[in-house]
């Protein structure tokens, strides 16, 4: 119980972290900070840098597969093969990763109502922090990382999922700013709030079973 207790101490510094991380770009996008914009500036200057019309037709293609649609039907599949093979309290972990960063996302975009930036090159209506296919995809991602991984005994395989699933994350990231409709902060708003309700789920889960725990041995 001590060594586990002991693992979970990292689950509350990332909670903070992740929590301090969008407060404060939160506070920025709210008063329009000119220090938001020095951060979104080298970023979206890269993105211009790099334009051209083969990779812009590339991205716009790969945008769909980062939908929050996308990896919700991809954390139902896992959820499923979780839920077969006896792992179900994870299955509950999941619902809750689910529904909490849509809602979460849902919540910040109208809270904050920041506009999107000038000159898209795709439609795209809505607002824009924090990104939307950001929060799901690396919360889809995450969960790949944190109850997938570990379950597969080839280290080699460990390794290959994990990183290709890390990869796939920058190039969503990347793919918002390439076709300006966020900007950087917006990805970065949307990473640390999928950051802060894994390790929000995380800890429920711990305390919640260590409850259990204490009242059967009561």
């Amino acid at each position: 119980m001590a060594q586990q207790s002991k693992k979970y101490t990292g689950w509350w510094g990332l909670c903070l972290v992740s929590l301090a991380g969008f407060l404060v770009l939160s506070i920025g996008v709210a008063t329009n900070a000119a220090w938001l914009h020095m951060l979104d500036q080298p970023l979206q200057q890269l993105a211009e840098n790099v334009r051209t019309v083969h990779r812009t037709t590339w991205f716009a293609h790969l945008a769909f597969w980062g939908t929050p649609v996308i990896n919700l039907l991809i954390c139902v599949v896992i959820g499923v093969g979780l839920w077969f093979i006896g792992h179900r309290l994870e299955v509950g972990q999941l619902i809750w990763l689910e529904l909490g960063i849509n809602l979460l996302t849902y919540l910040g975009k109208h809270f904050f109502q920041r506009s999107r930036p000038l000159g898209k090159l795709v439609a795209q209506g809505g607002f824009s922090f924090p990104s939307g296919h950001t929060t799901s995809t690396l919360m889809m991602v995450l969960i790949v990382l944190f109850y997938v991984v570990p379950l597969l005994r080839n280290q080699e395989w460990q390794l290959v999922v994990g990183l290709v699933s890390l990869i796939w994350f920058g190039m969503i990231g990347f793919d918002r700013i390439y076709l300006f409709v966020h900007y950087p902060t917006d990805v970065l708003g949307g990473s640390c709030l999928a950051l802060f309700w894994l390790a929000c789920v995380k800890l429920g889960a711990y305390y919640f079973n260590s409850s259990k725990v204490q009242r059967s041995t009561e």
